[in-house]
């Protein structure tokens, strides 16, 4: 035993040393999620070419039906068919859910 013995939870080294327990390294922070992946859009972009109908719900129950004329990155716009109503520009921060519409469901 030619080293000396320190007590666990003593004094750090007297050269300065790090602790063991400060050694160790901490594995690195994962980076956040991206805030979009560019699926809506490309989404709403389908549905836009494709003329595809949808229904939209809006967070009050509210339902327009229609096609997407027009969406950005905060509103779509839904033209509604066959006299369904005026065209709304809806705010993206007010819709529940949007989904499409079966195609023997008249609009």
């Amino acid at each position: 035993m030619d080293q000396p013995t320190q007590p666990p939870g003593g004094t750090p080294p007297p050269d300065g040393a790090p602790h063991a327990a400060a050694a160790v390294e901490r594995p690195q922070r994962r980076t956040p999620p991206p805030d979009s992946t560019g699926d809506e859009a490309a989404y709403l972009a389908k549905l836009r070419e494709q003329r595809t109908p949808i229904a939209v719900e809006l967070l009050d129950g509210t339902v327009f039906r229609g096609v997407i004329e027009y969406y950005d990155r905060d509103m779509i716009k839904v033209n509604r068919l066959d006299g369904g109503g005026p065209n709304v520009f809806v705010r993206k921060k007010h819709i529940r859910m949007v989904w499409e519409e079966p195609a023997s469901t008249p609009i």
